[in-house]
């Protein structure tokens, strides 16, 4: 996380909006890209007022739009066997694809909302949305508000962590920093998962 804040440091602010528009996009599209690092890293740099922290969830909100769209669209338009083919090249086995198709099935629009607020087959859920033809309707306004809580929490953990950034880093360095930003998403996502699965169980993952 370092690195990336040392990074990111050196960039303008609207270079940050528009790098956080772009990697939200390629996770969201597939790409293993890990996006709490650096929500967390923007989140501190917002602490910092090198950015605003509203512009900042927006930018994030639109990739992951973006690259949830793309995804869906491709899943509803190509069906399973050509997205199938694309998730492969991404390191994906098409069993998972098809889990996590069955898995959309079972839980329409709570399903999608779930894999944008907790990590659970994210970079495959909104292709397996489009895959098993969750209507339009259901899937934009899922996704879009599961993006947003997401990236409002782990940006807004930043922010927090940033106003004790120093005092971490005295105590454990860089890596109890990243690992108490970490540990406090997983929370928020367990409990936001435990309270959401009771209309049903199993996972995609």
């Amino acid at each position: 996380m370092s690195h990336i804040l040392f990074q990111l440091d050196h960039l303008p602010a609207v270079g940050i909006y528009a790098f956080l528009v772009i990697w939200l996009a390629a996770e969201s599209v597939g790409v293993p890209l890990p996006d709490e690092a650096v929500l967390l890293a923007v989140g501190f740099l917002a602490h910092k007022g090198s950015v605003q922290l509203a512009p900042a969830v927006a930018c994030s909100v639109l990739g992951a739009a973006i690259g949830s769209s793309v995804s869906y669209t491709l899943g509803l338009r190509l069906g399973r066997p050509v997205v199938a083919r694309i998730a492969r090249r991404m390191g994906i086995h098409p069993a998972r694809l098809e889990r996590a198709e069955a898995w959309m099935r079972r839980r329409g629009g709570i399903g999608v909302f779930l894999t944008r607020v907790v990590p659970i087959a994210r970079n495959v859920a909104s292709y397996a949305a489009g895959i098993a033809s969750i209507p339009e309707k259901i899937f934009y306004p899922a996704m879009l508000s599961g993006s947003l809580v997401w990236c409002v929490t782990v940006l807004s953990l930043g922010d927090t962590l940033g106003a004790h950034y120093r005092e971490i880093l005295r105590v454990g360095g860089t890596a109890l920093l990243v690992a108490v930003g970490l540990a406090v998403v997983a929370v928020v996502a367990w409990l936001t998962w435990s309270r959401l699965r009771s209309r049903g169980s199993g996972s995609p993952s």
